[in-house]
């Protein structure tokens, strides 16, 4: 399983990622058994068109040299394409490419794609979700993989908010749907703002819930397959991405 979390704001660009994968062994006497380890990074840096990239859905891609984890591939197919000079050209190439080695596979499978972008001479926020499914939670409708910009370069007024999630996002978008309804008024009674207004703060917040919902998976006795360490990262509207301990 799988949380990533993509935020736009006035403050920046602000993206978080687990690192938990889980995975079938089979024991010696015969019997199917689930581990959830960590370290994969499924969230990583475009250096070249200072932007991030953030995965979820199918973690292994059958490549020309035999099965590979998806972030593996992805930090090849950015090594290979830095003759790329825009975000919306490296969105184009990914759904490509992915169509050529994934094909109709029936797994969900996605890459949230942000950075700046210089529009009218003014650098504004994008935001690309290349994926070969639409529809809810756990409800999808398969198809080719599209480069989808579903955020197009546009200004972010003060106060707004663009936030995309994928993966089992479901417990997080109950839980935050709720705690966000009544967090202006908590933060107002005890005098401190949650999240802090800067893009640091959103980053930590964004952050806080992987955490948060980690531990709830533990508490409730599932596997834990949201967690491990936490990848975050944030871009400023100049275009300078920071990494962020979590």
């Amino acid at each position: 399983m799988t949380l990533i979390i993509t935020e736009l704001s006035e403050f920046g660009i602000a993206m978080v990622a687990d690192s938990a994968v889980t995975v079938e062994e089979k024991t010696p006497s015969g019997d199917t058994i689930h581990r959830v380890l960590s370290g994969v990074q499924k969230l990583q840096v475009i250096p070249y068109l200072s932007a991030g990239i953030s995965m979820w859905g199918l973690g292994a891609i059958t490549a020309p040299v035999g099965s590979v984890s998806t972030d593996v591939w992805i930090a090849d197919f950015i090594q290979r394409h830095t003759d790329i000079l825009s975000i919306d050209g490296f969105a184009n190439e990914l759904a490509r490419e992915l169509q050529q080695v994934v094909g109709n596979v029936k797994t969900p499978m996605g890459f949230h794609l942000a950075g700046y972008v210089e529009h009218h001479g003014k650098r504004l926020p994008t935001f690309y979700h290349v994926r070969n499914v639409d529809g809810t939670y756990r409800h999808y409708d398969y198809h080719d993989f599209i480069p989808g910009q579903d955020f197009p370069p546009r200004d972010m007024k003060k106060g707004k908010v663009y936030r995309t999630r994928n993966g089992d996002y479901g417990p997080y978008a109950a839980l935050a749907g709720a705690v966000e309804r009544v967090l202006p008024g908590i933060s107002s009674s005890i005098g401190i703002s949650i999240p802090y207004p800067s893009l640091q703060g959103r980053v930590a917040y964004l952050a806080a819930w992987l955490k948060f919902v980690s531990d709830l998976y533990a508490s409730s006795g599932m596997l834990r397959t949201i967690g491990g360490s936490i990848a975050s990262l944030g871009i400023t509207p100049e275009g300078q991405v920071l990494s962020y301990p979590a």
